[in-house]
């Protein structure tokens, strides 16, 4: 009796740790919705609208509204392909589509008359201004590219939280303190519990495997407003179909580095710095789009010195003899006259 107690107990845990992990991701998904008109203008109800993941092939397909809507929610980051079908029209497919990660991508589709077996082929070309019009947060999303090519200290990902407007380069986001700020990785709280430092998460981000991240600097929703300061949601990279992978190397030392006016009057070197962070990623199927890996390294590796000017006793205090430089001054009382004697040392 009680072996089979064991092993239901053990399948309702791990039902419930996948469960949880399903409702960790939805905070790190996208969402990509639409209308379908045909060429009056007039919204089309009853038709098909499919999407298919261009790195996974992943499908997922509803009718739209009688409002002639359709909504894909909790879609992971990537680009995406949507058929619209509907009978008397021509097919019509848009791509590639963009899902970009706690934000809302829109997609009008117009149908054209004529055989649903033509199809009507339209490439998507990305908005160099994206204006919210989903709700009323204000915030940027930030690339992988960007994330790989931009100049960054320590090959950090946090520091490009300063590129936002209304941030400082201490943390500061719109008044906000710099503890108040929310990170979440894929969904998941990343927060330092004790110091709630943005800049310190208790895990290390490596650049080479976020796939995108947004920042929102004001006006969160309330999904994921429960901090005063920025909402800041990172994605990971995931395995495609296609095998893909990197290796980098940074190195940094002290050719080009100043050194201070303290350390150039004491005569003292500037201080050493040499750095190097290195690593590589691997992704790629196990089996072709049903079951995907994506490995990331990254190693750094600091060699650094530290000068330190201070006050230091003579020698002869090790000793125990105490020398004190004074010299001995006299006043007459009547004139006011003062009469010092030589310096000397006294022991």
């Amino acid at each position: 009796m009680k072996r089979p107690f064991l092993i239901v107990n053990f399948a309702v845990l791990v039902c419930a740790l996948m469960l949880a992990a399903t409702g960790w991701g939805q905070t790190g998904t996208s969402t990509i919705r639409g209308t379908v008109k045909d060429p009056s203008n007039a919204l089309v109800s009853g038709a098909t609208v499919t999407i298919t993941s261009l790195e996974t092939n992943a499908v997922r397909t509803m009718q739209t509204t009688t409002a002639g809507t359709f909504v894909f929610e909790f879609l992971s980051v990537g680009d995406y392909e949507i058929k619209v079908e509907a009978k008397g029209f021509r097919k019509s497919v848009v791509r590639p589509v963009q899902a970009l990660v706690a934000n809302v991508t829109d997609v009008s589709v117009a149908l054209e008359i004529g055989e649903i077996s033509s199809t009507v082929t339209v490439e998507a070309v990305a908005a160099t201004v994206q204006v919210n019009t989903a709700d009323a947060t204000l915030g940027n999303n930030f690339s992988s590219t960007q994330l790989t090519q931009l100049p960054i200290e320590g090959r950090g990902v946090l520091p490009l939280l300063t590129l936002q407007a209304q941030v400082t380069p201490d943390g500061y986001v719109a008044g906000g303190r710099s503890d108040q700020s929310n990170v979440t990785l894929d969904g998941v709280d990343i927060n330092d519990a004790e110091t709630s430092d943005v800049s310190k998460p208790v895990l290390r981000l490596n650049s080479e495997a976020i796939e995108e991240f947004r920042v929102v600097t004001v006006n969160a929703n309330s999904d994921e407003g429960r901090s005063s300061a920025a909402q800041i949601n990172l994605v990971t990279k995931s395995g495609t179909n296609s095998w893909h992978g990197s290796a980098f190397e940074f190195h940094r030392n002290t050719i080009f580095t100043a050194n201070d006016f303290f350390n150039n009057r004491s005569g003292v070197e500037r201080p050493k710095l040499i750095r190097n962070v290195f690593g590589g990623t691997l992704g790629g199927p196990i089996v072709k789009n049903k079951l995907f890996f994506f490995y990331s390294y990254e190693g750094r590796r600091d060699a650094s010195g530290t000068s330190i000017t201070s006050l230091v006793p003579l020698a002869g205090l090790g000793k125990g003899q105490l020398v004190v430089n004074a010299q001995r001054c006299t006043q007459n009382t009547a004139s006011g006259d003062v009469t010092c004697e030589t310096p000397q040392d006294f022991t």
